[in-house]
């Protein structure tokens, strides 16, 4: 794989990011999908890469304060984080947290005063940056309690299940992926904005990242 299959990869990515942001149709979400399942492949590429070139992609990673850490820490609960944001013609989507779970007052307050999801630069590598956790879930197990989807399981489902690859009903995937799955629809079932899934807001996010901040690469 060369640097320069990468930067057409990239300008693929930017592309189907742009129209995804200013149509926000089904169609171009099930592409910006596709598109980023692409990248999962490549995450070995991209980090031997920034290896050679002596470099850091300082990718952006969500951050749970303190407050947010000890209201969750033995709750069930759901937490869907959008940190940066996401700028479309028609709306802005920032600062969303999900938390499924019955707050008191006191809770309520300390998470007003702590503000919105946070993301800060890290020094991960691309493939850390992407198995990630950008989703909590309850689990069935008491012995661990919360499943985390990280940004490679949301692309890969998302791609894989949703009809983005492959037409709904024909994908396979292993049963460490199955497993997934049901969260994945869930959260696709979750309207945030302009009646758009969950979903695919979180693929914006990550894609605009991606386009952020691997360009260094071609520099």
């Amino acid at each position: 794989m060369t640097l320069e299959h990468i930067k057409l990869q990239y300008d693929r990515l930017e592309r189907h990011h742009k129209l995804a942001l200013n149509t926000q149709d089904p169609i171009s979400f099930l592409d910006l999908s596709h598109s980023l399942r692409i990248w999962v492949d490549m995450k070995n590429k991209i980090d031997e890469i920034v290896s050679e070139q002596g470099i850091e992609l300082k990718l952006n990673n969500i951050v749970k304060n303190k407050a947010l850490k000890k209201i969750l820490k033995g709750a069930t609960h759901k937490y869907l984080p959008i940190g940066n944001g996401i700028d479309s013609p028609n709306v802005q989507i920032k600062g969303i947290q999900i938390i499924d779970k019955a707050l008191n007052a006191d809770e309520v307050k300390k998470l007003y005063e702590a503000g919105p999801p946070k993301m800060q630069n890290s020094n991960l590598t691309f493939g850390r940056w992407l198995n990630s956790s950008i989703y909590e879930v309850p689990a069935p197990e008491e012995v661990h309690p919360h499943i985390t989807i990280s940004r490679e399981i949301m692309i890969k489902r998302v791609a894989n299940i949703l009809g983005a690859s492959h037409p709904q009903g024909t994908e396979f995937s292993e049963d460490t992926e199955n497993r997934f799955d049901s969260y994945i629809k869930e959260l696709h079932q979750l309207k945030i904005a302009d009646g758009y899934p969950a979903t695919y807001y979180q693929l914006l996010e990550i894609s605009q990242e991606i386009l952020n901040k691997v360009k260094i690469i071609f520099e």
